[in-house]
């Protein structure tokens, strides 16, 4: 003989692997089905008449939210509670996670006589979730923390440093006396050497700066025409030894701007400079520049050079990262180049992007300047 409808959905409702209750609008249990009495731990005749206060939801949860106060306020406003997560309880006093789908039943006068309920157990995610979160709020924690720390050390890393570097430079040049050929190279050694130790801290002195919302700008209004050439000066001796043909297209209506001067010099010449390390001799950089209708100005550097590879598209802008090459290994430094230009430009309320078609087609490296946000 054929089962009934309502006795196959009974069956389906039995079976299920999901909680499944029916309570009134005081929240008192109506129906609860096997998979329910399983979890909670109350058989059918222990729960049905009890209100689920006491029950399965103790009267506020672990946070202190008034659980008594949400079953009543979810017989006066069901919609709210079409999908609902609460902290519930077991029979053994159990904390436990559920996700809830909640579905009014009505009577003939259209008011909520019912309401059915069926569950999901989320404590599992619930504290992974809490877990993820500590662990964030950690290492937040900590990287504020280095990025305070590194930001205070400004002077205590940099005046011993200075000290080497000048000196050096004093007994190189023989302002202190006279030295053999054999000592000046040598200390021409030390005295590069802490050039390029200095760069690279105050690279990470910066980048810590800004993570500790501590770099301010300071604007001044300056000829971002002028900038662009005396960048191209820093690099022409390296261009000339390399071959490299140095190519500007500034639009007429580029000149004037207000903004940090010495930081969007840093930002150009770690353009240009990353475009001379990696443009192979006999190539060519240029410098474009212009002023659009969104009233700012697009930068381009461009170059004919090793180019990025789609694989290393994501490490362009991240922190301590370098693209692995056989050609870039000739080239130390902290990675911090272009995550902090993209920073300074961010920092004046503009965008940075590249683009580059792949290995040996070279890079476009671009950056806005809004004229009237700064």
């Amino acid at each position: 003989m054929t089962k009934s409808v309502e006795m196959q959905y009974y069956e389906i409702v039995e079976n299920s692997n999901s909680i499944i209750l029916r309570m009134d609008t005081k929240g008192d249990v109506t129906f609860f089905n096997r998979y329910a009495q399983s979890f909670f731990g109350y058989r059918q005749e222990e729960i049905l008449g009890k209100n689920v206060i006491g029950t399965i939801v103790a009267p506020a949860d672990s946070s202190g939210r008034d659980l008594k106060a949400m079953i009543d306020d979810m017989a006066m406003h069901p919609a709210e509670y079409v999908e609902n997560k609460n902290e519930n309880m077991l029979r053994s006093g159990e904390r436990v996670w559920i996700a809830w789908t909640n579905k009014a039943v009505l009577d003939k006068d259209g008011r909520v006589k019912e309401i059915i309920c069926i569950g999901n157990n989320i404590t599992k995610l619930k504290q992974a979730e809490e877990e993820i979160l500590k662990a964030k709020e950690a290492a937040e924690s900590a990287n504020k923390a280095k990025s305070s720390f590194l930001a205070n050390m400004s002077h205590e890393l940099r005046t011993p440093l200075n000290a080497i570097i000048g000196f050096s430079e004093l007994m190189k040049d023989e302002s202190v006396g006279a030295i053999n050929e054999k000592q000046k190279e040598y200390l021409g050694y030390v005295w590069e050497s802490g050039k390029h130790l200095l760069s690279l801290i105050n690279d990470i002195l910066d980048l810590s700066k800004v993570e500790a919302g501590k770099m301010e700008l300071e604007l001044s209004e300056f000829d971002l025409r002028e900038l662009f050439k005396k960048s191209l000066m820093f690099v022409s001796d390296r261009a000339a030894r390399k071959a490299v043909t140095l190519l500007t297209d500034i639009n007429e209506n580029v000149g004037l701007i207000r903004a940090d001067e010495r930081k969007i010099k840093q930002v150009i010449f770690n353009l240009v400079s990353n475009s001379m390390k990696f443009t192979l001799d006999g190539g060519k950089i240029g410098i474009q520049a212009e002023k659009t209708e969104e009233n700012e100005i697009l930068v381009c550097v461009w170059d004919t050079g090793i180019g990025i590879e789609a694989k290393d598209a994501s490490k362009i802008f991240s922190e301590f990262e370098q693209i692995t090459s056989d050609y870039s290994r000739q080239y130390a430094g902290t990675g911090l180049g272009l995550p902090l230009s993209k920073k300074f430009i961010e920092l004046h309320g503009g965008r940075m992007w590249f683009e580059s078609e792949g290995k040996d087609k070279g890079s476009r490296f671009y950056f806005t300047l809004p004229l009237n946000r700064v």
